[in-house]
């Protein structure tokens, strides 16, 4: 009875922290703005159509989606690699002269740095981070707030040698749907709690309460709720009629230096308290723009909503104006004209009965549309940009003409220098990911599995990995920026065409160095060469081994096989340059699509 007593007491407190935080989020006005924010870079930025603006013209120059898919792109647009190492270093000659143990811990480190690194690069394509990367972006650059949760995976299984069963697995939480117990306290690893809202499939929850042993009595306290208003969103807000859902909460919690776990609905735990293992809050967050004393930063769109809204507008009166006085009004006598003969085929006359000197037909001339309308939209447009760094330098939007990929390339870095602090932010924010997954690595891991990595040359290899075997090594995280730009590529082949051109690089070379998307049959097309390479070299050993096998040689026959060889060799050669031409063409087109302006959204 006791321990019934303190469950309900545990799930009271659950709701309560709920309550409060949403009541907080209502009072800042989050539940309101963020779907606004929503709907605007959807499109949907008229309001109602009433009975006096039923009439009206109602365009949509989207520039809140233009400007924000520039930044979330640009921010996307270079490689990043997490890179662990050992807190310390340890030389060979001090090795020799320490205690046994602290070498060991000293070369598990390393070991652990060089394996976690590798498996960094595996994890990130198993559970497609960089599609998370593009909807917390997104979610940041709208709403101001871009938030990753990471939890373990009981339904997935692998391995034949050595089975196992469960994984890391991430997805992006809307911040309408997460709850942090501090909200002034920017560092997510100092919130006293963190709970996070969903809506979920009845006859699921009652099989997780199953699973948690609760009584059959309270299972039947799980009811489907139509909770739906405080998911904010339009399309939320409507489920399928029949379907029944109800709203899960799940509560993460630090206690004794460990994160706690828990998960109620509809005020009975499905999901007792559980420890973690963790010493970290699997959540990674991201302010776009920071806001003092905030964890929730600032968005784009809310600065850009009045000026979308007066392009909007400006367009929509010009069109207006066009719709009503794009054509003159006729004004006709009736006494002299007859209304059935007017029309506007300049083939059939009008009859015109009136004595001299009357005015029988005649157009109005209709007010021009003021010339500033159309200056103000395109000063919007320009200055909204201008100041959202998203000018057309930085977009590409602009003719190029017959600048190179370097110029275009420092034009880009130039107008980009106002985003760099948002990258690196975002840098940030992969940099908790990482050392949340080495939480995951560290506790969950607790089995042998093999697990596929990369090596430097970027071939697979399949090794085993035990990660609790390094759950007490301390271990540094550095995140690696790369280039990853269309304009780098263009820079690269050319560079490797210089080189192919004087001589420094063979064909096997400049195939092997060449990028993949810019090549794509590089694969099969290297192959080729080196099975003819090895070819030739097959024929030459058999031709010097009949020599040599010869006690006497032919001068005449001799002359004739070298210059057979020779004529080979050059015939290969020749061979090999016609298929770098068709690859530079082939590269010439694709650089030139490259180069075409982006079209206006």
């Amino acid at each position: 009875m006791a321990e019934a007593q303190k469950q309900l007491g545990e799930e009271t407190q659950i709701q309560k922290q709920y309550s409060e935080c949403l009541n907080y989020m209502r009072r800042m006005g989050f539940l309101d703005a963020w779907p606004m924010y929503e709907r605007f870079k959807a499109g949907d930025q008229w309001p109602p159509i009433t009975e006096r603006t039923k009439t009206l013209p109602r365009p949509v120059f989207n520039i809140i989606e233009y400007i924000q898919n520039h930044k979330v792109s640009s921010v996307m647009n270079e490689n990043v690699k997490m890179l662990f190492s050992p807190q310390e270093f340890l030389a060979d000659a001090d090795m020799d002269q320490m205690d046994q143990q602290i070498v060991q811990q000293a070369q598990l480190a390393q070991e652990a740095s060089e394996k976690f690194t590798r498996y960094s690069d595996t994890t990130w394509e198993l559970i497609e981070q960089d599609e998370i990367n593009e909807e917390v972006l997104e979610s940041g650059s709208n709403s101001g707030t871009g938030i990753a949760h990471y939890y373990w995976d009981t339904g997935s299984n692998g391995g034949i040698v050595r089975p196992w069963i469960g994984d890391i697995a991430g997805e992006m939480l809307d911040p309408i749907n997460v709850f942090f117990g501090n909200p002034q306290q920017r560092k997510v690893q100092r919130q006293p709690y963190i709970i996070i809202s969903s809506r979920e499939d009845l006859a699921e929850v009652k099989r997780m309460a199953k699973e948690a042993k609760l009584s059959q009595d309270k299972i039947e306290l799980i009811k489907a709720d139509s909770d739906v208003q405080v998911e904010g969103y339009d399309r939320a807000k409507v489920e399928v009629t029949g379907s029944e859902k109800v709203t899960v909460l799940t509560k993460y919690w630090r206690k004794d230096g460990k994160i706690w776990l828990c998960r109620e609905a509809s005020g009975q735990m499905i999901k007792p308290e559980v420890d973690t293992g963790f010493r970290k809050y699997p959540l990674a967050v991201m302010q776009w723009k920071r806001r003092k004393k905030s964890i929730h930063g600032g968005s784009d769109t809310e600065g850009i909503i009045p000026n979308q809204k007066a392009i909007n507008n400006l367009m929509a009166m010009q069109l207006l104006s066009v719709q009503l006085t794009g054509w003159p009004k006729l004004v006709y006598n009736p006494n002299y004209i007859d209304a059935k003969a007017l029309n506007n085929d300049p083939s059939q006359p009008i009859v015109d009965t009136s004595p001299p000197g009357q005015s029988t037909v005649r157009y109005l001339t209709p007010g021009a549309v003021s010339s500033l309308a159309s200056g103000l939209v395109e000063s919007f447009m320009d200055y909204t940009k201008q100041l959202s760094s998203a000018q057309d330098a930085a977009t590409g939007d602009m003719q190029k003409g017959e600048l190179n990929a370097t110029a275009i390339m420092l034009l880009q870095k130039a107008a980009g220098v106002p985003i760099e602090s948002i990258k690196k932010r975002f840098y940030r924010f992969i940099k908790d990911v990482g050392e949340i997954w080495e939480e995951f690595w560290k506790v969950k891991y607790n089995t042998s599995r093999q697990i596929t990595l990369k090596d430097d040359d970027g071939q697979e290899y399949s090794e085993e990995f035990t990660g609790s075997k390094y759950a007490e090594i301390s271990l540094n995280l550095k995140i690696n920026v790369g280039p990853a730009s269309t304009y780098s590529e263009e820079l690269m082949m050319a560079s490797l065409d210089k080189l192919f051109d004087k001589g420094d690089l063979d064909l096997e070379d400049y195939l092997e160095y060449a990028p993949q998307n810019v090549i794509p049959f590089k694969d099969r097309l290297l192959k080729k060469v080196r099975e003819r390479k090895e070819m030739a070299a097959q024929q030459q050993a058999q031709q010097e081994a009949m020599m040599s096998q010869q006690p006497q040689v032919d001068p005449a026959a001799e002359q004739q096989a070298k210059l057979e060889q020779q004529l080979a060799l050059k015939q290969a050669d020749h061979q090999n340059k016609l298929e770098v031409e068709q690859i530079k063409s082939q590269t010439a087109l694709q650089q030139a699509a490259m180069r075409q302006p982006a079209g206006r959204g």
